[in-house]
């Protein structure tokens, strides 16, 4: 069973079925009717209702459940289900606070000499200006709980870091909000598939945040994503798999919490070496649509040892690019319209995994602000990069928006 229903569900599930072993998937949480072999969508049970999905995951000998979106985790859908004796990948309650709560995770990072940026609670909008006089900006303000990666602003004078603080304290009224030190540098989403707090690294990537061409204009979920080995050097990547991965790992093994599921730090590699900007307890997306397209194993498998607390020596990855770009509805993150027509998916050589798409009288159409995901493989960025922007153009929806430097 797959739990979520955006784009990277749909390539988890894609990945999942290259596997001979899988006869049956469930997927719950989608609109997208479409038909895939071997995949029963099942539209009437919500992502947060832990006994109906219990039950069906009894009713259907469903051998374990994948969950892709953090807030069944942050709910304690895993310590449900292990309750109920189910397998599921993905931290219990306590784990999944590493993304749940950012000042949990400061904490960690912390008491476990984990690199990252100094930080201070802020306890009101007066408390919030001391700290922006002193600071001085560009500084980070980030909301300490779930905001569907939207709870970080970075404004860049004092004036504009003032307003921001004053809308996030109306915006988001029973959640803490912070203060970070600003740091400079290409950053990086560094993914460890974890069993029992033992782990294997998965190949980095980077997503596109920002809604505009050259990283301008305000966040969203990602617009593209890029998987490549190239991205870190091999003394980083140990680097970070000794300093960041394990010692995080170390350090809620010492509050008597034992991790399985995804771990993802999202990096900055600053000029004094990479630091962790924040943590994430489940697949990136979009990065989860380009790494898989890289992994060169029985996925299926993969994960159902983790269930378990097996894991192989290694995993495989082929050597080449991975690029995913996000297809967005005119207006996103803002007001979209949903309900547009959707023509030429048929026609794409490339793969396409649906993120906000819905199906009504035999159309399929547009169901959300990210609503599709284009992926290719290649030997280089440049290979991709010609596919992809060669296949968009066979796709038309009003007010498709797409990021142009998806790779750069």
């Amino acid at each position: 069973m797959v739990l979520g229903g955006g784009g990277r569900e749909h390539s988890i599930i894609t990945k999942l079925l290259e596997s001979s072993s899988v006869e049956k998937i469930y997927w719950v949480g989608t609109k997208n009717k479409k038909s895939l072999n071997k995949v029963e969508v099942v539209m009437n049970i919500e992502l947060l209702d832990f006994p109906k999905l219990a039950l069906l995951a009894k009713d259907k000998n469903i051998a374990y459940t994948i969950v892709g979106p953090e807030l069944p985790l942050t709910e304690g859908i895993v310590d449900y289900f292990q309750k109920e004796e189910l397998l599921i990948l993905g931290p219990n309650k306590s784990g999944a606070k590493m993304e749940g709560s950012k000042t949990f995770a400061k904490e960690i990072m912390l008491k476990n000499n984990v690199p990252t940026a100094k930080y201070v609670a802020i306890k009101n909008v007066n408390h919030g200006k001391e700290i922006i006089s002193k600071w001085g900006t560009p500084i980070v303000i980030k909301v300490d709980g779930l905001a569907q990666g939207k709870g970080v602003v970075i404004p860049k004078t004092q004036k504009e870091a003032i307003l921001e603080l004053e809308e996030m304290f109306n915006k988001y009224p029973k959640q803490k909000i912070f203060a970070e030190e600003f740091f400079v540098g290409p950053e990086v989403s560094f993914m460890a598939l974890v069993s029992r707090n033992k782990f294997l690294s998965l190949v980095p990537a980077r997503d596109y945040k920002r809604i505009y061409d050259g990283n301008q204009g305000p966040n969203t979920g990602g617009m593209g994503s890029i998987a490549s080995w190239d991205l870190l050097t091999k003394e980083d990547t140990e680097f970070i798999e000794e300093n960041v991965i394990k010692r995080t790992l170390e350090g809620l093994q010492k509050e008597g919490i034992e991790f399985t599921g995804i771990l993802y730090a999202g990096m900055i590699m600053t000029l004094d070496g990479p630091k962790v900007l924040e943590f994430n307890t489940r697949f990136g997306d979009p990065e989860a649509q380009s790494i898989l397209q890289l992994l060169d194993c029985d996925f299926a498998q993969l994960l159902y040892g983790a269930t378990k607390g097996e894991l192989p020596g290694k995993l495989p990855f082929k050597d080449k690019v991975a690029l995913t770009m996000v297809m967005a509805s005119g207006g996103y993150p803002g007001k979209y319209e949903s309900g547009l027509e959707i023509k030429g998916l048929e026609e794409l050589s490339c793969k396409v995994f649906e993120a906000g798409t819905d199906y009504a009288n035999g159309k399929i159409i547009t169901a959300g602000g990210r609503v599709l995901n284009l992926t290719t493989v290649g030997k280089n960025v440049a290979a991709c990069r010609e596919i992809l922007y060669k296949e968009q153009q066979k796709i038309t929806f009003l007010g498709k928006y797409f990021r142009n430097d998806i790779g750069l």
